[in-house]
């Protein structure tokens, strides 16, 4: 013998059921994946020879920090696998609106149009490390910040840098008398970084 449903109670059933899949959808928050990437290459002038380094950061291994003076940009693997570690810096003046854009990076051959000073630093043992800053050296590129939410805060972009003609930064621990000198490639990319913000 079948059983018969009254259609109120089919749609007493129904409203309930639309209660609680929607009470599901608001107490769920998905949180956007946190990405980045960073590549790093010496090309030696002499040999044509290419060292290179490729990595995959955590949310622990990169930074977005801003207070009255600046924005800055951290992308630093973990030591001891991690040799390489970048910092980008840009004056809140040089700062465009809703920080999307591209900032050219500011040194010795870029200076009055540049709007990012970078450092970037080897590491050629456990605890000592070699540093190279754009003010001092002839550096080309720029880092582009191309997505900002400003309600979650979360930032999204690329960089591209080549230092040119510096210090192989391997050959700082064994001191040779004649170090090779390179080029030094910095690219690297980054989504839905979070900003943190120190004012």
């Amino acid at each position: 013998m079948k059983k018969i449903i009254p259609s109120t109670w089919l749609l007493v059933i129904s409203f309930f059921a639309f209660s609680c899949d929607k009470q599901d959808d608001e107490s769920t928050t998905i949180v956007p994946k946190v990405e980045a990437t960073m590549e790093r290459s010496f090309n030696y002038l002499e040999s044509e020879e290419e060292e290179k380094a490729v990595y995959s950061l955590s949310l622990k291994e990169m930074q977005l920090l801003s207070d009255e003076e600046k924005l800055q940009i951290d992308f630093a693997p973990s030591r001891p696998t991690g040799n390489d570690a970048v910092v980008f810096s840009i004056r809140q003046a040089d700062l465009l609106n809703g920080y999307i854009g591209t900032y050219p990076i500011r040194s010795l051959s870029n200076n009055k149009k540049g709007r990012a000073d970078i450092t970037y630093y080897h590491y050629y043992n456990k605890t000592s490390k070699s540093a190279l800053f754009s003010s001092g050296n002839r550096m080309e590129g720029m880092i582009e910040i191309k997505a900002y939410n400003a309600t979650t805060g979360l930032a999204s972009g690329s960089f591209e840098v080549m230092i040119s003609n510096v210090t192989d930064p391997t050959s700082y621990e064994s001191n040779p008398t004649k170090p090779r000198k390179c080029n030094i490639t910095l690219k690297g990319s980054f989504n839905n970084l979070k900003l943190i913000s120190a004012h």
